[in-house]
């Protein structure tokens, strides 16, 4: 049991175990999301970030975003939630893909986390909010990848299996799509470490347990347990059918043990304010269960019940299933075509081995309860979705993307059943596509926007027929996104400063923005402004001075990467080889530089390329994919060398025979 306190045990998982190395990449599932808590709290455990955001507008604050942007460049995040859930995040830099199940809702609370050197699982009832993680009582699991790790292959990989078919549950949400691609490639990555870990015998049976289509939680069941039949079962639920016994008789019905006069049935409840309970008091009075019990004191905090449990006893047997169902029939999909997409897991052990005795003791038990116990339905914020209108199926994918004419905002329509009367539009008010304008067009299925760079929109709001909602953007090429806050305004020299000195792009960042000086115009650190001669050999002598930033910059190129994103980010980031020779011919534009030395340094920068051991940096990607970033960078870097290349001469000669010697590197 996970009850949630100040300390916030859920989000101590979020924290990288010893050694796990660079975060890579993070697939979540959740029915309600709350991205504010999801990017300040979550990911910020996961990638490591020092500052604190506490939107004060404090220079902390700004380097909590920074730091936050940073480490999204290189770790894949995809988070996948019902599509009743709003959009309103506050990067591009990490998917958010949204779900449309026919006949019920995404409710599956799922956290895969993938480390360079760890993998960790965590399935439980937990939405990705600051109640699910911080004030509700909640449950779940957590197993690290491992020899020793509690989910065994086969369970991992089916779990595997049901986070890909999530998927095709996205509307719109082809194969073409980058969005789509980056988690395919997240799971794939996942399912190779499976394959990887070694198996163990354990004295524990385990099962996966999803509601979907074609399964149901409990017929996963048998598969876990053990021996004599059940005598006993205790429910934990957040959410009730209440007018509906249909749960609780399919449960009585795998009591079977015997003698009958041992069988008991109950459900564990906490109490409202008031003294009021969620469980309807009929089931009890008309005897569908034998008691109601408290649950057992966790901490001196009123807290709402938001967990899901059911647990089976034998004399000798224990099962317990935990995860994201509510004991209802279409948490459990019992009960006709309405059916949530769920995800528990079975464990089962033997009463008498440590594994079971922890067991037995997750639910501790309070006094029983009366039958005339008040009742008062919850306001639950995984079934009474309320004022939330779920985005039509008909209003497939937005996606951003940008080539050498700009920016481009693509909206697709799919083949579902769409509102007679609909308008999108911007979050600035401006309406970019509305019914009557879709109608004389013939009704196509794809329409393409331009939009400014300052007016990259996160979301765009939808509304039709007196409902609005949002509808997420995705990024095609998440790398091609603008700087964020604090990068725009540095200079190369900046950059080459943090290199040679071994402080981060945030630490620069930081005291720039404390000493006020991070501003166009500020002094050139690592080249002195004050020399500048065009001739080749005053440039080599003063290029010396690049060495220890230029030899730093090859040791970061040359850690091995674990996923093609992680490659994509370290060339395209402040401190990669395209940054760093874009803001050198920005430098050379505003004066700050002179041709012959920002000709000279993306020489330099290009050799430094040349020298990093490629071919051990991609070991564990594609090779073909490796060369191809590799080869793209070379290309950028050409193209600013032409932008600034005005005539001949000693320095341009050196550019020329550099950019050929680098362009060996290729070979690997």
């Amino acid at each position: 049991m996970k009850e949630q306190t100040k300390t916030s045990p859920l989000l101590d998982h979020w924290q990288a175990p010893t050694g796990a190395g660079e975060p890579v990449a993070v697939i979540a599932t959740t029915f309600t999301l709350e991205p504010d808590f999801f990017e300040r709290n979550c990911l910020a455990r996961f990638l490591a970030v020092e500052s604190v955001d506490e939107d004060t507008g404090s220079v902390d604050d700004l380097v909590a975003r920074l730091e936050l942007e940073e480490g999204l460049r290189s770790t894949t995040v995809t988070v996948l939630a019902d599509r009743h859930t709003q959009s309103e995040r506050s990067s591009l830099r990490w998917d958010v893909l949204h779900c449309h199940v026919d006949g019920g809702l995404l409710h599956s609370k799922v956290v895969v986390l993938l480390w360079e050197h760890a993998t960790r699982v965590v399935i439980g009832s937990a939405n990705l909010t600051d109640a699910g993680y911080r004030r509700n009582i909640e449950m779940a699991l957590a197993a690290d990848l491992g020899p020793r790790c509690l989910f065994p292959a086969n369970v991992l990989q089916s779990l595997a299996d049901e986070l890909q078919s999530y998927l095709e549950l996205v509307p719109g949400l082809t194969g073409d799509v980058p969005a789509r691609q980056r988690a395919v490639a997240l799971i794939d990555e996942f399912r190779g470490r499976i394959a990887a870990q070694s198996s163990t015998s354990s004295s524990v049976a385990v099962a996966i347990a999803p509601t979907n289509t074609a399964v149901r939680p409990l017929d996963a069941f048998e598969s876990v347990w053990r021996g004599s039949r059940p005598l006993r079962a205790t429910h934990v639920s957040a959410y009730w059918d209440s007018t509906s016994p249909t749960v609780l008789t399919t449960v009585r019905e795998l009591l079977t043990g015997r003698p009958p006069s041992a069988r008991h049935h109950d459900v564990a409840v906490v109490l409202g304010p008031t003294g009021e309970t969620t469980f309807p008091p009929q089931f009890l009075t008309e005897k569908y269960v034998d008691s109601v019990v408290q649950l057992g004191p966790l901490d001196k905090e009123i807290r709402r019940l938001h967990a899901k449990c059911l647990v089976l006893y034998s004399k000798a047997w224990i099962a317990v299933m935990v995860g994201s169902s509510n004991h209802t029939e279409a948490g459990l999909g019992l009960k006709g075509p309405r059916r949530h997409r769920e995800l528990n897991v079975w464990l089962g052990a033997s009463l008498d081995s440590k594994e079971g005795k922890a067991l037995s003791g997750l639910i501790p038990r309070g006094k029983e309860l009366a039958a005339d116990i008040s009742f008062e339905a919850p306001d639950d914020e995984d079934e009474d979705v309320g004022e939330i209108v779920a985005l039509p199926a008909f209003f497939g994918t937005c996606r951003l993307s940008t080539d050498h004419r700009g920016w481009k905002l693509t909206i697709s329509l799919t083949s579902e059943p769409g509102p007679d009367n609909w308008e999108i539009r911007m979050p600035s008010g401006t309406t970019i596509l509305d019914s009557e304008e879709w109608n004389v067009e013939g009704r196509p299925g794809r329409f393409a926007f331009t939009v400014g760079e300052d007016q990259i929109p996160l979301f765009v709001d939808v509304q039709w027929t007196g409902n609005t909602s949002t509808w997420a953007v995705l990024i095609d090429d998440r790398h091609a996104l603008p700087p964020g806050f604090g990068l725009k305004d540095l200079l190369s020299s900046h950059l080459f400063a943090a290199l040679s000195s071994g402080r981060s792009v945030t630490q620069i960042v930081r005291e720039l923005q404390e000493q006020g000086i991070a501003k166009a115009g500020a002094p050139v650190a690592v080249i002195d402004p004050l020399k500048r001669f065009d001739s080749l050999s005053t440039l080599m002598r003063r290029g010396r001075s690049l060495g220890a930033a230029l030899t730093a910059f090859e040791r970061r190129l040359s850690r091995p990467v674990v996923t093609t994103e992680m490659l994509a980010a370290r060339l395209s980031g402040p401190l990669g080889p395209r940054f760093l020779a874009t803001k050198v011919v920005k430098d050379a534009a505003a004066g700050h530089l002179s041709s012959a030395e920002s000709l000279f340094t993306l020489a330099e920068i290009a050799l430094s390329v040349s020298r990093v051991p490629w071919s051990a940096v991609c070991a564990h990607i594609d090779l073909a994919d490796g060369r191809r970033l590799v080869r793209q960078v070379l290309d950028d870097l050409d193209q600013l060398r032409a932008d600034i290349l005005v005539h001949g001469g000693e320095i341009a000669e050196y550019s020329d025979s550099a950019s050929k010697e680098a362009r060996a590197c290729l070979n690997f």
